[in-house]
Formats: structure tokens, sequence, C-alpha cells
């Protein structure tokens, strides 16, 4: 058998192992499935399989199939992002950003969020803009940071509907508007985030934004939690 020959076999043997394998452990119904899951991954991306290191980096980062180890979810998500998987790009910023399974260096973290954004994952972008926002790994410029989480948001990310509210409730990279700060609360509000529901709940108290409604306001604040 040739190089070659093996090298395509191991290829499909990753995809059928990875393929098993994140079904086991997505949607196996016990713990020794989740497990098993686990071990296929791991056979998967010794075959070369990059979908599998994200995978093992996920189930290592959350204890799934496994019990929790940052150090190796380190290593599987920087083998995917150094072979230019984005979400593996963007995670490996959150560890950096975060200093989880590694010292925190905010510089490095930049650079991984940037090669993530650049192929457009709406999580990245968010991260980025707070990064923008409060000058972590780079110069302070709250205009770029508005300008992500407003891409972030339009691509549904939570959090970054919640940072618009922010910013155009506080005038930071944008100028101040009180009726945009409150419908991105709203956004954000209805989709379960409880410090969005207490600042449209405050709207609704004192009327910023929003015409005041004492009823309002307090069906918020009970789904805010305060």
């Amino acid at each position: 058998m040739t190089s070659a020959t093996k090298s395509a076999k191991d290829l499909v043997l990753g995809r059928v192992f990875f393929s098993k394998g994140r079904r086991l452990l997505n949607y196996g119904p016990g713990r020794e499935d989740r497990k098993a899951g686990v071990k296929l991954l791991r056979q998967a991306a010794i075959r070369g399989h990059i979908g599998a290191e994200v995978w093992l980096g996920a189930a290592y980062d959350y204890g799934l199939g496994t019990r929790k180890n940052y150090g190796i979810a380190l290593k599987h998500y920087k083998a995917a992002a150094v072979a230019g998987d984005p979400n593996a790009q963007y995670h490996l910023g959150v560890f950096y950003h975060d200093g989880t399974g590694v010292r925190r260096n905010y510089g490095t973290a930049v650079s991984w969020l940037r090669k993530s954004v650049k192929q457009g994952d709406a999580e990245a972008m968010h991260l980025l803009g707070l990064c923008y926002r409060y000058g972590r790994g780079v110069q302070r410029r709250p205009k770029q940071g508005f300008r992500l989480h407003l891409a972030a948001a339009r691509r549904g990310v939570l959090e970054a509907q919640f940072s618009l509210g922010v910013c155009f409730s506080i005038g930071e990279g944008v100028p101040r508007d009180p009726t945009r700060a409150f419908r991105w609360y709203l956004r954000a509000a209805r989709r379960g985030h409880k410090d969005a529901a207490h600042n449209v709940a405050r709207a609704f108290e004192v009327g910023r934004g929003v015409s005041r409604d004492r009823n309002s306001a307090r069906l918020w604040y009970r789904r805010s939690g305060g």
C-alpha cells in the first residue's frame, strides 16, 4: 500500500470516526455514549480531521464525555486554529482573553480573534469589539468596537445586542440615542438576557427612549429577576 493510498484511507476513516463521534457526543443518551464519542473523535483527530480537533477542544472545555481540562482543550483548539478553522480561532482567542488554561495575553487574543473575524465568525466579532472598546491588546477605539458589535448583533449574537444597547445608552463609539438603546435592550431582553431586561424595565419606569409605562416596567423587572 502506497503512502498516498494510506493517506486517502486515513482521510476517509477520519470522516467516519468524526461523524459517529460527533453524533454520540451530541445526542448520546448516556455517559458511556459520550465517552465513546470522545474516543472516536480522538481517532478522527489522529487521522487529521480538523473538525474533530474543534470538537475535542469543546469536549475538554465543557466536560462533555470527559473531565474538564482546559490545557488539553487549548491544545486541540490550537491545532484546529493553526489549520485555519474560524471557530477554533475564536475559542483560542477566548482562552487567551480570559486566561483559561494559559496565561492571559490580550495581544495574542486579539491576533486570533482577528483571524476568526476575517472568516466571518460573529462571536469573534463581539469579543474583538470589546477589546477595541476597552483597549485590551489593542489601542482603544470605541467606534471600531461599536462597528464590530453591530456586525455581530445583526448576526444574532445576544451579548452583542446588549452591548449595542450600552453603546447607544452612554454614547460610546456612536452618538447617544436612548430610543435605539431601548430597542437593542428590548431585542436582547426578549431572548432572555437578564441585564437587558432590567434596563428595559428601567427605561419604561423613567420614560427613557420609550413612553413611560409602569405596568411594563413591573413586567420586565420580574423577567430580569430583580
